[in-house]
């Protein structure tokens, strides 16, 4: 018997008497065991997980991007500055003094990459949370929750990974 394919028959068939009672909102199991695989941050399963998992897709998506957003404003000590959203990325993540260095930046490909990511979590901030906190009939499908829920899951990473550079004296 696989062992992996029997827990996940064993899931569906509890899914869909749960449904059936109107216990549970119809989901994916496997999308669920998907989430609990990839989605590896604590911080992050500890603000997502029960909205993901009860299908507040979106909501589970906004509260993953503002703990982004708070992760970045801890780690580069800008909570006092009033900075969100994306120019709080692009202060923290600047091509010219960043706060928060992804690499040394001495090569093109570094360089590159530092402007990259602050590109990416800049549009993060507008493209992803904002119509979620600002619109209240936001929707998103499981599936798109998912794939946005691993995307915070790599970006919180990566920032946790910077390195803080010092204000020169």
């Amino acid at each position: 018997m696989n062992l992996p394919s029997y827990g996940l028959s064993v899931a569906k068939r509890m899914h869909t008497e749960l449904v059936a009672l109107g216990a549970s909102e119809p989901h994916n199991p496997q999308t669920v065991i998907l989430y609990d695989a990839l989605v590896t941050d604590n911080t992050l399963r500890n603000r997502t997980e029960k909205l993901f998992k009860d299908g507040h897709y979106a909501r589970s998506v906004e509260e993953a991007f503002k703990l982004l957003e708070n992760v970045v404003k801890n780690k580069a000590d800008l909570s006092a500055t009033g900075l969100s959203g994306a120019s709080l990325m692009q202060k923290a993540f600047s091509g010219n003094k960043p706060i928060l260095k992804l690499n040394e930046g001495l090569s093109t490909s570094e360089k590159d990459e530092q402007l990259g990511y602050m590109s990416i979590l800049s549009g993060c901030m507008t493209g992803i949370r904002n119509p979620r906190a600002h619109e209240s009939e936001w929707e998103d499908t499981e599936q798109h929750a998912l794939q946005l829920l691993v995307l915070a899951n790599h970006l919180i990473e990566r920032v946790l990974l910077s390195k803080k550079v010092e204000p020169e004296q």
